[in-house]
């Protein structure tokens, strides 16, 4: 229920809107949102990676899903830039509902000098229409 009228110490849902607008559009872009400093997240949160979920299949997990888009996300940054980034693990990950779901992935892939970095992708997420929207370096 959207109540009709905030108290001071109370955010209303256009209030908490605008906050979340904010963090979305800051340089986080998705990807470090702190969550606490809303009431109402609109359906937006961090993923548990230990769980299941965000999954439909009875032997699927948060975590082997994020890692298969992560794994789509480092081909998309391949093609991209001519690299050869190979991906090695799932730090964490934020999500939305969209057109699907949308993905804010923190993710760890080796470059061609085996060094780890960091790397952030943006995937759209459908079952059979999954969509890679940006996959790049985390901004230091």
């Amino acid at each position: 229920m959207i109540p009709a009228t905030a108290s001071s110490d109370d955010f209303s849902w256009e209030e908490d809107l605008t906050v979340f607008d904010c963090l979305m559009k800051s340089g986080k872009r998705g990807f470090d949102i702190d969550f606490s400093k809303l009431r109402h997240t609109f359906e937006t949160g961090a993923v548990d990676l230990d769980d299941d979920d965000l999954v439909l299949g009875p032997d699927d997990t948060n975590i082997a899903l994020l890692n298969r888009l992560s794994n789509l996300a480092v081909s998309y940054f391949n093609d991209k830039t001519d690299t050869r980034l190979e991906f090695v693990k799932v730090l964490k990950a934020n999500y939305h509902p969209s057109a699907g779901v949308t993905y804010y992935i923190t993710f760890q892939a080796n470059d061609c000098n085996q060094t780890t970095k960091q790397y952030q992708a943006v995937v759209r997420y459908l079952p059979r229409d999954t969509e890679v929207i940006s996959c790049c370096p985390k901004p230091c």
